[in-house]
């Protein structure tokens, strides 16, 4: 056994490292990457270097943390279960981005010269998308019904632990969508306020589209445990625990730092 878990975690540490050095090349802002963050088709080179900063330190750590996050979920998965799934993997990727997103958001944007920080009183804005937050909250809460309610029929805690997992997920998601509407606001050009509002909304986006996908891995989790006696059943759970998972990878990809495929940069 010590052998095998040995042989694993040399693979893992193999794989750890092609996949850093793979990531770690896309990690520079390319020029559609800041003007889709700035909102224009030409950037003043001040305002583009603050937003290759910013997606170059977020991408950084949210590699970062969704590596970790992968190799603690595979290592834990074997010690404690003997093999790991696909679901099990994103959802501890996910987790670990969430984390490298809280890292990151210590960023903000400050007073140029050198001169004092005064706190804004302008209204902040709120947080984007919150029809996908208030999703995500519903889909957890059913999920963790459903998961208690499933421990004690068939006596197994694993669904409990997962709805738990879940929860400590959403909280870090709610904690960190907190942190990036509240963050310090100094009082700076009309522009570098503008340019700090759309920062903050696609963090905001960011979040509440992970917060979805981590709700729907929790679901697919629960569903995939539930009895199935009979094959109509056992195929519909599937069929429940197959669109969950995809709708999960979408909301994933979703909350990429990078435009998606159908962005046109402004000219």
């Amino acid at each position: 056994m010590r052998v095998l878990l040995g042989g694993v975690a040399f693979v893992l540490a193999a794989v750890l490292v092609v996949l850093v050095a793979a990531l770690w090349a896309r990690v520079a802002p390319r020029e559609r990457d800041v003007a889709w963050v700035a909102g224009a088709g030409i950037v003043p080179d001040d305002e583009a270097e603050v937003v290759r900063r910013y997606l170059a330190r977020h991408r950084r750590l949210r590699m970062a943390g969704g590596l970790v996050g992968v190799v603690a979920t595979t290592v834990a998965a074997f010690r404690y279960q003997g093999s790991v799934s696909f679901t099990a993997l994103l959802f501890g990727g996910i987790a670990g981005v969430l984390v490298g997103t809280l890292f990151a958001e210590s960023y903000r944007l400050g007073p140029r010269g050198g001169a004092a920080a005064v706190a804004s009183l302008e209204p902040r804005d709120p947080a984007p998308l919150p029809g996908v937050v208030w999703t995500a909250r519903g889909l957890l809460a059913a999920a963790t019904l459903g998961a208690v309610a499933l421990s004690l029929w068939v006596r197994d805690t694993a669904t409990v632990l997962l709805a738990v997992a879940g929860l400590l997920v959403a909280g870090l998601a709610e904690a960190t969508r907190a942190r990036i509407v509240g963050r310090r606001r100094p009082v700076l050009s009309f522009r570098a306020r503008e340019l700090d509002a759309r920062i903050r909304a696609f963090a905001g986006r960011s979040v509440a589209n992970l917060q979805l996908a981590a709700a729907l891995l929790v679901v697919t989790g629960v569903v995939a445990s539930v009895p199935a006696p009979g094959p109509v059943p056992t195929a519909l759970r599937w069929l429940v625990w197959l669109v969950g998972l995809v709708l999960a990878w979408v909301y994933t990809h979703r909350a990429a730092p990078r435009p998606p495929s159908s962005w046109r940069q402004p000219t």
